[in-house]
């Protein structure tokens, strides 16, 4: 009973990262792309579409590699997901996200614009690295309800290794998303240091 409980909390936890439109690409995965329809998708090989499969790099970093035509691409993810046809990979260390995209000979990256990520994470408020002030800001959720935060980096700092607390606020593999419950401080900081506060109040007023 005990076991059955906590797989369903756990889906909880997860559906809204997990959603359908949202797969995502495990190692040793294999995906097909189709240069005529432009889209992603999970499958045995085909004459007209291209074979691409993942794997994971070996030593710091683990970064993911994709293999197709006796050719390859390291990314500077770790995480990746198909969204709608599009493989997206999350550059963790960088609180960035790129497009993987098909130039007509090799894929290679493409760094999505701040529209394009919140067309992925509908649910989120985008919370820009520029917009902190002294490592400091300040957001606002519905008064007693959840809401869904996520930090994105527009400037050229490095995030590596860098961590929420509490540790509670973090239900996802995407770094810089996470959720505020209740009022109070996070932070966001490598180990205790480089510290990036952000402190969550109500919003009382009525949200149309």
């Amino acid at each position: 009973m005990k076991k059955l409980i906590f797989i369903f909390g756990l889906s909880l936890m997860c559906s809204p990262v997990f959603a359908a439109n949202m797969k995502p690409v495990l190692n040793n995965t294999q995906l097909l792309y189709s240069p005529k329809d432009n889209i992603f998708s999970v499958g045995a090989p085909v004459n007209d579409k291209i074979s691409i499969s993942k794997k994971t790099s070996t030593g710091t970093g683990n970064y993911s590699i994709y293999s197709y035509k006796n050719n390859e691409i390291m990314l500077g993810s770790d995480y990746e997901f198909l969204f709608n046809g599009r493989l997206i990979s999350c550059h963790n260390a960088d609180l960035k996200f790129f497009e993987l995209v098909y130039n007509g000979k090799i894929f290679e990256e493409k760094e999505l614009s701040q529209g394009q990520v919140q067309e992925i994470f509908p649910d989120a408020e985008i919370i820009l690295i520029s917009h902190f002030v002294d490592n400091k800001t300040t957001v606002r959720k519905p008064a007693f309800q959840k809401k869904n935060f996520l930090l994105l980096n527009d400037t050229d700092k490095y995030f590596y290794k860098y961590s929420f607390s509490p540790q509670s606020v973090k239900y996802s593999p995407v770094a810089g998303l996470f959720r505020a419950s209740s009022i109070g401080k996070i932070t966001f900081s490598h180990f205790g240091q480089s510290k990036y506060t952000i402190y969550v109040k109500n919003n009382f007023r009525n949200e149309k």
